[in-house]
């Protein structure tokens, strides 16, 4: 009974999920080889802070991607941030206000 109620659940989250990431895909987001080909101005293979400020990026520059904290955001680093958020590893939202005390 649980398999059945569990492949039911997952065949539903799919038929949710699969528009959106359709939607996704629609958008035309880029590749990180190709932002980096974009933006990289002085070619030295990254994109740093003033590069970054001068790209369309919707974020500013991501410092907790900078794993070797050079000032730049080299491919594997925005591989690893697209993937982070592409895998709904963005940051989450902060947790709701506490519910006021009951009066009485």
């Amino acid at each position: 009974m649980k398999r059945i109620t569990l492949a039911i659940a997952a065949t539903m989250l799919m038929g949710i999920a699969m528009p959106a990431f359709q939607a996704a895909r629609a958008q035309d987001i880029p590749e990180p080889s190709q932002v980096i080909k974009d933006n990289d101005k002085n070619g030295d293979g990254a994109i740093d802070k003033a590069e970054w400020a001068a790209s369309p990026a919707p974020i500013p520059f991501p410092e907790e991607a900078d794993t070797n904290h050079d000032g730049k955001i080299d491919l594997a680093e925005l591989t690893a941030l697209f993937a982070q958020f592409q895998g709904g590893g963005a940051p989450p939202p902060p947790p709701p206000a506490p519910a006021p005390a009951p009066q009485g």
